[in-house]
């Protein structure tokens, strides 16, 4: 449990170190939507925002709040255009934010800045990490949960997605909550986890219509797990109607609000322009995106490899493997089919499984002692990492050393080859640790490198 901790204490010291401004302030306006709704929800009890689908409200009022100075920045920004009450998400994650500004002392869209609305972000990334640790323990044991845990820790991307106030990292704790649940259920057999399986996805709905995915992957397990009977379509019916209960709500809170301009704005999403294109999965898998900008990062293609590898391997033959097939399968539907834009936050729900997933790959390179394939896999986080931090010019002095230990490496896979033996296994064992514990060194040397001027730098 130390070495949990240390790790949480670690993930928490990494995620605050330039929280406020990395990524910057008014990069992605979303952050103050849902801060700006939450806040006017909790001051006067009708949500008030900006809005960028005017068309499916009456009226609003153009406005220059220069909140962070992002407009004393940029002095060409667009003026907010402010509607009320304000319908473009579901207002749970909104009152959340709104509700720790109100704790705060601020009462105003102005004091609304990253360095407040980011804060609870900091504490919701913590019990996400608690949870990878509690799924990936459950399915695969304690060393691959420190290291799932550890991997959303340090993992450039992860991190940095993690510190924004964005309604994807507030399901993504209630997904895994699901998940958690869906497993004590069918292992323990007690309706009080159906009910909690519902209530994290009703909860997941009214943080964003996305969180059906939450609903969905609880069905398919059950589907997949319970023997065929009465009681198994019982149960998955009181499950979605605990489930479908978040719909019904935000439904009766735009009923009371203003029902027309509800239904309004919720057709006109509906008809949203699909800005992701024929290639959202592979931008996806390929490519990593922290709100509007690319974030080159080898760990996110390798937490895929890992995952399509443990999928197409041991899919109905593994536990966890089938709970992090059937969560990946059921937010990739999702994904494709509301993928309106390529934002990147529309990404995050898929990074606690990309952990878990490639900590369970490290974990079995790391048992069989293969260290061939475990020297490429690293070789991908490795080179994105160090072309950041120094550049090609910067890399040149310390190519020697780099040449020296692709030597190295190769040489202990040949005397494995030719030999073989104890000593040799044990030998290439200690020399994956060292290399894992390079990369995770790399990769907070790379955090802490990403500061508020090398941010401008990220395309």
């Amino acid at each position: 449990m130390l070495l949990l901790l240390g790790v949480l204490l670690l993930g928490n010291y990494l995620r605050e170190y330039s929280y406020a401004t990395v990524p910057h302030p008014g990069e992605t306006t979303d952050e103050y939507g849902f801060a700006w709704a939450g806040l006017s929800l909790w001051n006067k009890g009708s949500p008030r925002s900006w809005t960028s689908w005017v068309s499916a409200y009456p009226n609003f009022d153009k406005e220059i709040v220069n909140v962070d100075s992002i407009f004393t920045i940029s002095p060409d920004r667009a003026p907010f255009q402010m509607v009320e009450p304000w319908f473009d998400k579901p207002p749970l994650f909104p009152l959340i934010i709104g509700g720790y500004e109100t704790s705060k002392g601020i009462n105003n869209f102005l004091e609304s800045s990253t360095g407040i609305i980011r804060r609870p972000m900091l504490k919701i990334a913590l019990i996400t990490t608690l949870l990878i640790f509690l799924l990936a323990s459950r399915w695969f044991g304690i060393r691959v949960g420190i290291l799932s845990a550890l991997l959303y820790s340090i993992i450039p991307t992860f991190v940095i997605s993690s510190r924004l106030a964005l309604s994807e990292n507030g399901f993504i704790p209630l997904f895994l909550g699901g998940l958690y649940f869906t497993d004590l259920f069918l292992t323990k057999k007690k309706n009080i986890y159906l009910v909690l399986m519902g209530l994290m996805a009703s909860l997941s709905l009214l943080m964003k219509m996305s969180g059906v995915a939450v609903l969905l992957s609880e069905i398919l397990i059950l589907l997949f797990y319970l023997p065929r009977s009465k009681k198994k379509f019982k149960d998955i019916a009181v499950l979605s109607l605990i489930g479908l209960s978040g719909l019904a709500v935000y439904c009766l809170y735009g009923y009371f609000l203003d029902w027309s301009t509800f239904i309004k704005v919720q057709f006109t999403q509906s008809n949203l322009f699909y800005g992701a294109g024929a290639e959202a999965l592979f931008s996806a898998i390929v490519s990593s995106k922290i709100a509007l900008k690319y974030l080159t990062d080898g760990w996110i293609l390798l937490g895929w490899i890992s995952l399509l590898f443990l999928s197409m391997t041991k899919f109905t033959k593994d536990r966890g493997i089938t709970f992090l097939t059937i969560g990946t399968f059921c937010y990739l539907i999702v994904f494709l089919f509301f993928g309106s834009e390529s934002y990147g936050w529309y990404r995050f729900p898929f990074f606690p499984f990309l952990a878990i997933a490639l900590a369970e790959v490290i974990n079995q390179l790391y048992k069989k002692g293969n260290l061939f394939v475990f020297s490429v896999f690293a070789l991908i986080p490795f080179g994105t990492g160090l072309q950041r931090i120094f550049g090609q010019l910067g890399f040149q002095p310390i190519v020697i050393y780099f040449r020296l230990a692709i030597l190295f490496l190769a040489l202990l896979f040949s005397v494995r080859l030719v030999t073989g033996g104890m000593w040799i296994n044990r030998l290439e064992k200690v020399a994956m640790v060292l290399v894992f514990l390079l990369l995770v060194y790399i990769s907070i040397r790379e955090i802490v490198f990403l500061n508020y001027d090398h941010w401008f730098f990220v395309t």
